[in-house]
């Protein structure tokens, strides 16, 4: 199981490094305009979208399977994962509800990256996991990463392009209160944070979508996004089936899940993982951050 696990390894370091030399070759000129050299810091990864149809199929939604029952004496009067399909504007969206009175969420990075499958196979208490957010081609987180109350990485307010800086960026945080929120990057204050990650662009803040954003836009490609709820008590991980565009997949958070404040994780490697769907394949990681769940107490 080791030697498979770090072939698996092996092969999403190596898609990793393919995506940067893709973007880089074909791209260049474009909307991104530098690529990583030896001597200069590399810049947040972007997510492209390369030949998205105006007018694509639907993807056709998961079967999920039935969530069994949690070994977490905590976790809710049933012990099980809630985790839905929900339909929005034609698209079909993987959303995992994580009350935080019933379970613990954890931001975690290890340098060099992190399969996703292994995060699984060290913890079988797991039960929903799911990327962090934006990272450079080393695998390096592209802004703040706090773990455990430490900041590995720190907040970073740069201009570049690309998805993460499309201001507003945000923070999704995790509090010693046992709340969670999702702010602006230049509002985020360190100050009782437990874990953080940065991505971006903010899908929805204080209930207003990215100004950026545009109905009917054709910039499609799979995405993913954390939202917090008003009271700050529930975190939403979500996923799309499929690809979608940037104002879908925050009307999503606002006018379905009824969020305020969203975030956006990243894009074509994203996955979301849930308990009982089996373990995550090679192209699952390696990411520089991951969000677990498990059952609290």
């Amino acid at each position: 199981m080791k030697g498979a696990h770090e072939r698996s390894h092996a092969a999403g370091r190596a898609r990793v490094r393919a995506i940067a030399a893709l973007g880089c070759a074909v791209l260049a000129g474009t909307v991104l305009t530098a690529c990583t050299t030896a001597d200069a810091p590399a810049p947040p990864r972007v997510t492209v979208t390369a030949g998205a149809s105006p007018t694509p199929t639907p993807a056709a939604p998961p079967e999920l399977p039935p969530a069994p029952d949690s070994t977490g004496a905590s976790a809710g009067d049933d012990g099980r994962v809630d985790a839905e399909i929900v339909a929005h504007a034609d698209r079909n969206y993987l959303v995992v509800m994580l009350p935080l009175d019933q379970w613990e969420l954890r931001i975690d990075w290890e340098p060099g990256g992190t399969m996703l499958a292994d995060v699984i196979e060290a913890d079988p208490t797991i039960v929903a996991a799911t990327n962090a957010g934006i990272f450079t081609p080393e695998v390096v987180p592209g802004g703040l990463l706090v773990s455990d109350g430490d900041e590995l990485v720190g907040l970073n307010l740069a201009d570049g392009a690309g998805n993460f800086h499309l201001m507003p960026n945000g923070v999704f945080a995790l509090h010693e209160d046992g709340t969670a929120s999702v702010v602006d990057s230049t509002e985020y204050v360190a100050e009782g944070v437990v874990h953080a990650t940065q991505s971006g662009p903010a899908l929805v803040l204080d209930g207003e979508v990215h100004p950026e954003f545009r109905e009917g836009s054709v910039n499609l490609a799979l995405r993913s996004g954390v939202g917090v709820s008003p009271d700050g008590g529930t975190v939403m991980l979500a996923m799309s089936w499929g690809v979608t565009n940037l104002w879908d997949f925050a009307t999503l958070f606002r006018d379905e899940l009824g969020v305020d404040d969203a975030l956006y994780l990243d894009g074509q490697i994203s996955d979301v993982w849930v308990t009982g769907m089996g373990a995550p394949g090679a192209l699952s990681g390696p990411y520089a951050g991951v969000i677990t769940a498990r059952p609290a107490g």
